[in-house]
């Protein structure tokens, strides 16, 4: 009797196993995210310190980039976006029609333009 209980607990161990290991499709993301570059337009360099919204129907975030020009975003809703990339001393620029789907990572890049003096 022993032997049958020390099989049916390997075999109960087993099958939670394979079951553990399986349920991370119930774990798939159901999110995804937008990271990018913020450049001047006219010197190619990168733009430190710029505040980006990223905006949908369904969410809004804000973001500041480094001091490398990137930005991300992450657990961004599937939809499509609106981006919208500020600094003084620039134009503001605002880009819609950005979709982002779930467990991808979309590579958006923006420029800005220097803003004109008058």
């Amino acid at each position: 009797m022993k032997r049958l209980n020390v099989r049916t607990t390997l075999a109960t161990l087993g099958l939670l196993a394979a079951f553990l290991g399986e349920a991370s499709w119930a774990l798939a993301g159901t999110s995804g995210n937008i990271r990018g570059i913020l450049t001047d337009a006219k010197t190619g360099a990168p733009i430190a310190g710029a505040s980006i919204e990223i905006k949908s129907g369904s969410q809004q975030i804000m973001t500041t980039t480094d001091a490398h020009g990137r930005y991300v975003a992450f657990a961004l809703q599937p939809d499509n976006y609106t981006l919208t990339a500020e600094k003084p001393g620039y134009d503001t620029r605002s880009v819609s029609g950005y979709p982002v789907s779930a467990d991808q990572t979309q590579i958006y890049d923006l420029q800005l333009d220097p803003a004109s003096s008058s």
